[in-house]
């Protein structure tokens, strides 16, 4: 039988039965590792489990959880993001709209290593139902919000709940047989269909037909979430922390050992290296002293967290470093990292494309914005079947890769008259990166231990998150340089040629940045005409230099790909964990009983 070793260098038997799932101990230098699991709480194979187990009110009812939690992600966040300039004027202006973005990404990625790792150690239950809650907590003080440094808040707070809420792929891939784990997460995505993919209009019309117009997204996150948290609390019982570690430590006693330093290194070096990033180019120019020194001091502090993982010989490092070790794993966060990089690309400079060079109107807007959400999960979902449908992931994961780095370089040919076939090659992009994206995340755990999924693929998304950041903040930057290079390069000879004189350029600049030219005197409509061609020629230009700049990545992401693993011989009828009802839970109360005697 093959072996692989887990996270902390233990050899465990692979790909059919775990030491985890037989219940035995794998230890290390360190000590205990993984305690005895309790039999009731392992899986085995399909036909181990009880009859009409996946069509009980227990599996059902946690499969709706989680699709219902992950919609909330969308409401909490993506919603009210494709609507914050019209927030930032119905309760701003307000200097600290970049905070809106930082605290929900900062919160997000530290959440997902956190909800990850702890809920390998005490159980995932109770995490995942505090994740809603902190949902419903977030989306009302949104709905309530009358200013925005409340938002901030909410988007804090949403951050950390979206990172449990997200995580769904942990759920019920250790509850489902492994070949199943790809097409279930490729269910629970399609279910997010409404917000993920039409999310920019539904936004615009809640704030243009409704009274509460964008509170409207947080009144209904706040309604998902407490039906999510209903249902978990109900349906949702995965194996307790006794179960996990019998003849281990008490709960007591592990939260004393828990890595406390490690957290705070890494949440506060990730959270100010974010900072760092987000200030970059915007509120602060890169060399100032603002941006180096958060930018400094958080590489530094994560440097520490790495030293301290590495070296401190704790029992549960937080990231443990010979994580690191196993090349395949390596070669998946990369391609999962990789791609966001490319992608985000059209995340984040799509919207300012299409204002600049197709139209200003706010429907239409919204309508082509669901271009990026709608190729990046029909992607996912056809990724998710094809890690289970299809042969050799390495050729699958090459082929997506390939295909949103030509298209999405392709976009460098975009211009003001190229709306449809702009329109259509970003699609594509990102039906590759959604491909590649479900790829990574259903087959991730499969390298590890399922004792260590929750930390596999809580460090996969923290990695992925903080470098889609680096990303944003680099493309925002590269595009507000850029335009400001062209612009006044095209638009001063084009209107000056027309007519207008030389004096009124401040004015005329000052009227391109706020997207009003009735100020600038002298300004006709053929001037005005002969601005608007040139200002979308500099955009262009702009955009292309954008859409180039993804190439180096690109590159980075096919060999990555081509370093990733075929995982035919995991798509086995394996199932890591089961659910427990009140025979589990009789079983439990003995074994306590003993225990204390």
């Amino acid at each position: 039988m093959a072996t692989e070793k887990d996270v902390h260098g233990n050899t465990t038997s692979s790909p059919t039965t775990t030491d985890s799932q037989r219940g035995r101990v794998s230890s290390d230098s360190n000590g205990l590792h993984h305690d005895h699991v309790a039999a009731e709480a392992i899986g085995g194979r399909t036909g181990d489990l009880p009859e009409g187990y996946y069509r009980s009110w227990n599996f059902i009812g946690t499969v709706v959880a989680t699709c219902l939690a992950q919609i909330s992600g969308y409401l909490g966040w993506v919603l009210p993001a494709n609507t914050l300039s019209l927030i930032n004027a119905s309760i701003g202006p307000s200097p600290n709209l970049i905070w809106v973005s930082i605290s929900w990404t900062a919160g997000f990625a530290i959440g997902f290593t956190l909800v990850g790792r702890l809920s390998d150690i005490f159980g995932r239950r109770w995490f995942f139902i505090m994740a809603s809650v902190l949902g419903i907590v977030g989306n009302c003080i949104g709905s309530s919000a009358q200013s925005i440094e409340g938002l901030i808040g909410t988007n804090s707070i949403n951050g950390l709940a979206a990172a449990g809420q997200l995580s769904f792929h942990i759920i019920l891939g250790e509850l489902v047989p492994n070949s199943l784990r790809g097409p279930v997460n490729a269910f629970v995505l399609s279910t997010s269909i409404p917000f993920a993919v039409f999310g920019p209009p539904v936004a615009r019309a809640f704030y243009e037909n409704t009274a509460l117009q964008w509170r409207w997204c947080y009144i209904l996150g706040v309604i998902v979430n407490t039906l999510a948290v209903i249902l978990y609390f109900f349906f949702y019982h995965p194996p307790t922390y006794e179960m996990l570690h019998i003849g281990g430590k008490s709960k007591l006693k592990q939260l004393k050992t828990l890595d406390w330093i490690g957290i705070f290194l890494f949440s506060t070096g990730l959270v100010v290296f974010l900072i760092g990033m987000n200030w970059g180019g915007g509120s602060y120019p890169w060399k100032s002293a603002h941006v180096l020194g958060a930018l400094f001091a958080g590489f530094f502090t994560l440097v520490a967290f790495c030293f301290w993982e590495a070296y401190s010989g704790l029992e549960y490092p937080l990231i443990p470093m010979r994580l690191f070790k196993n090349v395949e794993y390596d070669a998946i966060v990369a391609c999962a990292s990789l791609a966001a990089v490319v992608y985000y690309a059209n995340t984040v400079i799509w919207p300012t494309m299409i204002g600049a060079l197709f139209t200003t109107d706010v429907v239409k807007t919204g309508w082509l914005s669901c271009a990026v959400g709608g190729g990046l999960l029909l992607g996912q979902i056809l990724g998710g079947a094809g890690v289970r449908y299809l042969p050799r992931m390495k050729l699958q994961m090459t082929a997506a890769s390939l295909i949103t780095v030509a298209f999405v370089a392709a976009l460098a040919a975009s211009n003001s008259s190229t709306e449809t076939m702009t329109t259509a090659l970003l699609l594509l992009g990102t039906i590759g990166a959604g491909y590649v994206e479900n790829l990574t995340l259903s087959t991730t755990a499969y390298l590890w231990d399922p004792a260590d999924m929750g930390l596999v693929t809580g460090v996969m998304g923290a990695i992925r998150t903080a470098i889609s950041a680096i990303a944003t903040s680099m493309y925002s930057s590269i595009l507000t340089t850029e335009s400001a290079k062209y612009i006044p390069r095209y638009v001063t000879p084009a209107a000056l040629d027309a007519g207008l004189p030389s004096s009124s350029l401040p004015s005329l600049f000052a009227g391109i940045t706020a997207g009003n030219l009735s100020a600038v005197q002298g300004m006709t409509p053929e001037i005005a005409t002969g601005v608007d061609v040139a200002v979308k020629h500099a955009y262009s230009l702009a955009f292309r230099t954008v859409f180039l700049c993804t190439l180096p990545f690109g590159v980075l992401l096919l060999i990555a790909a081509v370093l990733s693993p075929n995982v035919e011989k995991y798509l086995t009828d394996e199932v890591a964990r089961k659910l427990h009802g009140s025979e589990e839970k009789e079983a439990e109360v003995e074994r306590k009983e003993i225990v204390e005697e």
